[in-house]
């Protein structure tokens, strides 16, 4: 886990604000542009234990998903802003910066939304 005030480049930890299946997703400020974004890690590194094949993997996967995102161009997927690398303990820290949406995810937003008109055979198309 990454700790509160952290800098890695121009953008400082402020909080932990979610858990995926790859990584760690923070609150952070950009402290260039002064605004509030969202930075998103890969467990591997958060993880003090993770093997090398583990990080290997996971990195792999990061930047697939990387790439992927910053093909997207729709109204509802959030843009990649920027990606990057820092060492930080002695390891490689990959990461991609992404709009803080104060919603939260995706799945979230839906399920707040379980019992609106917004049923699954409307979710479907845009997804």
């Amino acid at each position: 886990m990454l700790l509160a005030g952290t800098q890695l480049g121009h953008y400082r930890i402020a909080c932990l604000i979610g858990r995926g299946g790859m990584g760690e997703v923070y609150l952070v400020e950009d402290t260039r542009i002064k605004r509030q974004v969202a930075i998103k890690v890969i467990h591997s590194f958060v993880e003090e234990m993770a093997s090398d094949k583990a990080l290997e993997n996971d990195i792999r996967l990061f930047l697939r998903e990387m790439k992927i995102v910053a093909a997207l161009d729709h109204p509802h997927i959030l843009p990649l802003y920027d990606f990057g690398e820092e060492i930080l303990q002695e390891r490689k820290l990959l990461y991609m910066i992404m709009p803080y949406r104060p919603e939260g995810s995706l799945a979230t937003w839906l399920a707040r939304r379980k019992n609106s008109p917004w049923s699954r055979p409307r979710r479907l198309p845009i997804l």
